[in-house]
């Protein structure tokens, strides 16, 4: 993303006000966003994204594997023996720990699947900080959910891998937040 200077007087207040209004227009992220998915990211949406965002830079600042976690889901019976085996393992640096859709998919490993489609969901993932700092290069304009963002492989090279069986689910008690907020506006919600 390209960022653009004013050279402006401090005195020239409407000046400025007029540039950064018509800048604004050029560089409109929302406008691409409505022409990629006919609407603009929900509030929540983009909430959403943020988090997941400032996670991929913590992972990228520390240098360190992340595992993210959202707080509607329930750990299944294998959860600590698979995060084991994905922490012991270097060849997987990023895995989802459930897929939201189930697509057409091969296996690649003791448990671990790819799928050229999206399966949705940011429930639960492993990643390494190189997948992290990819995931960010290419994030700098949020035109899609989050969940979206992560399954377009083709845009920032990152493979699409999940575990089969899943070792999360989503808490069906408990509603997404994001869905609740949008209906509260008027608006629709997401899968978080």
């Amino acid at each position: 993303m390209i960022k653009a200077h004013i050279i402006n007087l401090c005195s020239a207040k409407e000046r400025k006000k007029l540039m950064s209004e018509q800048i604004s227009t050029i560089w409109d992220w929302d406008r691409l966003t409505k022409l990629y998915r006919g609407k603009s990211l929900t509030s929540g949406e983009k909430a959403c994204f943020a988090s997941h965002y400032v996670l991929w830079e913590q992972c990228v600042q520390s240098q360190k594997s992340m595992i993210v976690l959202e707080d509607d889901v329930i750990f299944l019976n294998s959860f600590e023996e698979k995060i084991q085996i994905l922490l012991s393992n270097p060849q997987w640096e990023f895995v989802r720990f459930m897929a939201y859709f189930q697509k057409p998919n091969i296996r690649v490993g003791d448990g671990v699947f790819r799928v050229l489609e999206g399966i949705c969901g940011t429930q639960g993932y492993f990643l390494t900080p190189r997948v992290a700092s990819l995931l960010l290069k290419k994030a700098k304009i949020w035109f899609c959910p989050v969940d979206n963002y992560i399954d377009k492989e083709y845009l920032h090279g990152v493979k699409t891998l999940f575990l089969n069986p899943a070792i999360i689910d989503e808490n069906r008690v408990l509603q997404s937040c994001i869905d609740n907020a949008e209906k509260n506006v008027g608006g629709g919600g997401g899968r978080g």
